[in-house]
């Protein structure tokens, strides 16, 4: 008798207090390789704006991808690599967009300019793209290389999207551009440069909508209207490489 309530208390005790079996432990799931990128470059952009290029160290960045130092230099081999990456994803993002309006055939180049160059001066002018802007700015005396990595990876790529897309439209005789290179950087001075300039300083907190379109606007009037073809003619007054001022086409 004494038996059976024993055994009755110990099954009583089973159901109040189940006994958990382990979970069998297996590999962890194996990350494939765009996705450890990027990771790795999203813990990376946020440690080197709250850290600084020259404090933030690997092994702050791989804790924050949650992964191993060791794997974090088989996919980038060195802080400055990582920090190229950084830059080149954001840059990425400015290419893309004039290469879906150059698909756009059918529109008008003020069209295609306008909203390209609105979108780039968004971009630029972002809070997220200054804090790069002032680390590359701020660490550039005690990192050389990531201030050269910057400009590589940022501003010169970017801007040769701009470049190939005027390249193109000179070779179809839509525009007169015999240097689109000049005239690219001319192009994003005239829309972003005051803006970025204040908010780098930070006399403005964020960029104001209407003044970007506004500069937008005026900047591609006064392009255009030195870029078209005229009736008549096969050439028109350019910019020469290095020259500051305009050079009447023979």
């Amino acid at each position: 008798m004494k038996k059976k309530k024993l055994r009755k208390t110990i099954g009583d005790a089973a159901l109040v207090c189940p006994v958990r079996v382990p979970a069998a432990r297996g590999r962890p799931r194996q990350l494939e390789e765009s996705e450890r990128r990027r990771r790795l470059i999203e813990a990376a952009e946020k440690i080197f704006v709250e850290m600084g290029y020259s404090a933030a160290n690997v092994d702050d960045i791989a804790r924050r991808a949650a992964m191993s130092k060791k794997t974090l230099y088989q996919v980038f081999p060195t802080k400055e690599s990582l920090f190229a990456a950084v830059i080149e994803s954001r840059r990425a993002v400015l290419a893309a967009m004039i290469v879906a309006e150059d698909r756009a055939e059918a529109r008008a180049p003020e069209d295609i300019l306008r909203n390209f160059l609105g979108q780039v001066a968004r971009f630029v002018l972002a809070p997220r793209q200054a804090a790069l802007y002032r680390l590359a700015i701020a660490e550039s005396q005690r990192a050389p290389e990531l201030a050269n990595a910057f400009y590589k990876e940022g501003p010169s790529k970017a801007c040769s999207a701009l470049t190939n897309w005027l390249a193109h439209q000179h070779e179809h005789g839509t525009l007169l551009v015999p240097d689109p290179s000049v005239a690219a950087s001319m192009l994003f001075t005239m829309v972003i440069a005051e803006q970025q300039m204040r908010l780098l300083i930070g006399e403005i907190r964020a960029p104001d909508e209407a003044a970007i379109d506004a500069r937008v606007d005026r900047a591609v009037e006064l392009f255009l209207d030195g870029a078209r073809p005229r009736d008549g003619t096969k050439k028109l007054a350019g910019y020469r490489s290095g020259a500051d001022v305009p050079v009447p086409a023979k």
